[in-house]
């Protein structure tokens, strides 16, 4: 009898170890399988991740300024940018606000300039289309205008003629850049205040950036800009070109 009962709990013992058995590995497979799932799931959000990433990656703000350039650059071409730039761009080492885009520019852009000295009642982009650009940055002229007296409406009318003959008969995006203050002039200021409102409206449809608020108002300016032979200094060109950069480009 106590050997029937020795070997009846050796059956059971053994029983017991394998049901044991069976249980853990179904627990490692079904583990394994679930980590499987998991990793599935993380490889195909991947993905999206990766193409959000590209898209934060984008050089241009502006969709469609991005758009011209991956067509431009996607062979290993460049896209060019004309600056239609004036003397007040230009510093006391004769250095200007074009060398300081191109030292900050990506490498697949192409940066030029021509230069306007008159009033914009007198000027035209002929010498910027020559240059075949894919984008204008085309300065206000504000300062041009107010020391030729040029009327406010009359500097709005002629940048606007230039702005849609770019765009409307050429096929070629612009920028209007607004100009730096000058000290101490209070209506330079009522000046350059009218362009904004102007150009900043919604309604009239143009691409502008006003840099004047970015500019000190006391007579820290000078720290900018020479009020005597109205020259930048380095601080004065690099708050011009950043006020640009920070318009068109992302961080």
């Amino acid at each position: 009898m106590k050997n029937l009962l020795f070997w009846l709990y050796v059956v059971i013992a053994l029983a017991l170890i394998a049901f044991g058995y069976i249980y853990w590995q179904q627990k490692v497979t079904d583990s394994a399988a679930a980590n499987n799932v998991s990793t599935q799931s993380v490889s195909k959000k991947a993905p999206k991740k990766q193409a959000a990433a590209k898209s934060a990656g984008s050089l241009f703000k502006d969709d469609a300024f991005q758009q011209l350039y991956n067509k431009k650059t996607k062979d290993g071409g460049k896209m060019t940018i004309t600056l239609v730039a004036t003397p007040y761009q230009t510093s006391e080492h004769n250095t200007s606000v074009k060398d300081d885009l191109e030292k900050a520019a990506d490498k697949q852009l192409a940066i030029n300039a021509v230069e306007v000295s008159g009033a914009s009642t007198a000027a035209s982009l002929a010498a910027a289309y020559e240059k075949k650009p894919d984008l204008i940055l085309l300065d206000a002229l504000t300062i041009n205008d107010y020391y030729e007296n040029i009327p406010v409406n009359a500097h709005l009318a002629a940048l606007e003629t230039m702005y849609n003959d770019a765009v409307e008969q050429h096929d070629i995006p612009v920028v209007i850049i607004g100009t730096r203050p000058i000290y101490n002039d209070p209506a330079f200021a009522d000046y350059q205040q009218a362009e904004a409102d102007y150009l900043s409206n919604k309604d009239n449809n143009f691409n502008y950036v006003s840099q004047a608020g970015e500019w000190p108002t006391d007579d820290s300016i000078t720290d900018d800009y020479n009020t005597a032979s109205a020259l930048l200094t380095s601080r004065g060109i690099k708050r011009w070109s950043t006020a640009i950069t920070d318009h068109l480009f992302n961080k």
